[in-house]
């Protein structure tokens, strides 16, 4: 319910970002470019839809993942039936990391999956005082949950990563043995290694099932134990500035009304809360109070550990969700006292209702952005057919962005969406720009067009014709060059 009312513009609309969204809007199979990137087991989640890419559908699919994959984590960690349990869910759902997840509406469901595996993984781990037989099944299921999370998308071990922490967390603040303590840490790691090694295996199988070798999209090719090792340190500072970036900077940046209150309050509560508690645990067991404070110090590497796996990645928002996890767990590191669950309580809710106005305002600039780009596009359309310009002319190009064009609407919501959210400003280079243009004329005006290859529309923009060239709508904004159709939308290209 929650996913429906939050994103019943989205849905409604069908709305998908300029990317590989408008892309791939009405049918999609992954196909080797999927498994280049380890991601192999998309293939048979999209057969299991029949491909078919519907916004809504796909949509609800992913609510009912992620709302299960919650419940997983309230009941692990006891929190049933409490106010912050409702808030986790709510929040979870509603934020910026599922908005642009479902944007991508061919693979949104991957996403779904990959995160829900994660959580499995984490869930699946023995509970404490487990030993024999059980244990050790327990610690294998979960490692083949993680490695089927990362066969579906690996941005997503980072949720693990962090449940894994809090858990210990909760556990050194309940009075566990350091016994239980440090076993718990070595399953969690085990896991960790094991569902790696798990993962490797199906990709490794897929790759040469399907005759194909790793891309290098990402440095996927060169991820190796003995290169994460040597450059571990490198990697956890990167993490850190990814982590602080995405939760303070892009906030900010984005220009929403009170966003500097919210973080500023937000980050002071964490801090007082955070020495209260590790005060706590000094007077009760010194020890525990430093592997705690070692702990909540390794949070930021946990919610981007994408960083230390793969060298000089940086965090796009589809690889958010374990930052969103680090901030709305942190209530069970400090529910120990009443006064700091009302204060959490309180503090949630204002996160969640700033995620969801974010994630709304997101929506608004989708929807405009669509709509400013379809009637540009349509315009241009109605005068190539009214002049027959397609009769002696071989393909098409399209040149520029359309967001750059002054006759672009652009509202005040368009100008304090997230990156994603901006419809109309995407990647310049020859094939973004041909395959996106494409999916605009096909999907958002109807209209099939003999579009140029990526050779011949570099020629194009590095030509001193097109430089002379007024922008649409001014009159010689379309002119043949080499036979192509060139129409210049505008000088950003």
């Amino acid at each position: 319910m929650t996913g429906v009312c939050v994103y019943f513009s989205l849905m409604s609309n069908n709305l998908v970002n300029n990317l590989d969204g408008i892309w791939h809007p009405s049918h999609f199979i992954a196909g080797n470019w999927e498994i280049s990137l380890g991601r192999g087991l998309q293939r048979y989640a999209d057969r299991a839809r029949f491909g078919l890419v519907t916004s809504a559908w796909n949509s609800i699919l992913v609510f009912g993942l992620i709302g299960a994959a919650d419940s997983l984590i309230i009941m692990r960690f006891k929190l049933q039936h409490t106010l912050f349990s409702y808030l986790f869910i709510f929040a979870s759902i509603a934020n910026p990391v599922v908005c642009e997840s479902l944007t991508y509406s061919y693979t949104s469901v991957n996403f779904g999956l990959a995160y829900c595996f994660s959580v499995m993984a984490f869930a699946l781990l023995p509970h404490i005082g487990e030993t024999g037989k059980k244990e050790i099944f327990r610690c294998m299921v979960s490692a083949m949950a993680f490695g089927v999370s990362m066969a579906f998308y690996q941005a997503y071990i980072c949720v693990y990563a962090v449940l894994c922490i809090y858990f210990i967390l909760r556990m050194l603040k309940s009075g566990n043995t350091l016994l239980e303590v440090v076993k718990k840490g070595i399953q969690c790691a085990a896991v960790f290694f094991f569902g790696g090694m798990f993962y490797y295996l199906i990709t490794r199988l897929l790759l040469w099932r399907a005759g194909v070798e790793l891309a290098a999209y990402r440095g996927a090719n060169s991820i190796g134990i003995i290169q994460m090792m040597k450059n571990l340190p490198k990697g956890m500072v990167t993490s850190y500035k990814e982590t602080l970036n995405y939760i303070f900077v892009e906030r900010l940046e984005a220009g929403m009304e009170f966003s500097n209150i919210v973080m500023i309050l937000t980050g002071v509560i964490f801090l007082v809360f955070t020495v209260i508690s590790l005060a706590d645990l000094y007077k009760q067991n010194k020890k525990y109070m430093l592997i705690s404070a070692l702990l909540v110090i390794a949070l930021p590497s946990a919610s981007a550990v994408v960083c230390l796996i793969a060298v000089g990645n940086s965090i796009s928002g589809l690889m958010a969700m374990g930052i969103l996890m680090s901030v709305l767990l942190f209530y069970t590191f400090v529910d120990h006292k009443k006064f700091m669950r009302v204060i959490m309580n309180c503090t949630l809710i204002i996160i969640a209702w700033y995620l969801v106005s974010a994630v709304e305002n997101d929506q608004i600039a989708l929807r405009e952005g669509m709509k400013a780009t379809e009637r540009i596009t349509e315009d241009i359309l109605t005068e190539i057919a009214s002049d027959d310009l397609l009769e002696n002319v071989d393909c098409v190009a399209f040149v520029g962005r359309a967001a750059e064009n002054p006759l672009f609407y652009k509202s005040t919501s368009y100008e304090m969406a997230n990156g994603y959210a901006q419809f109309g400003r995407w990647s310049t280079d020859a094939r973004n720009n041909r395959v996106t243009w494409t999916g605009i004329t096909r999907i958002l005006c109807g209209t099939s067009l003999p579009f140029c290859g990526d050779e011949a529309y570099l020629k194009i923009i590095q030509s001193e014709q097109l430089k002379e060239m007024p922008i649409y709508p001014h009159c010689g904004y379309m002119k043949i060059i080499d036979r192509v159709l060139v129409i210049k939308v505008s000088d950003l290209y």
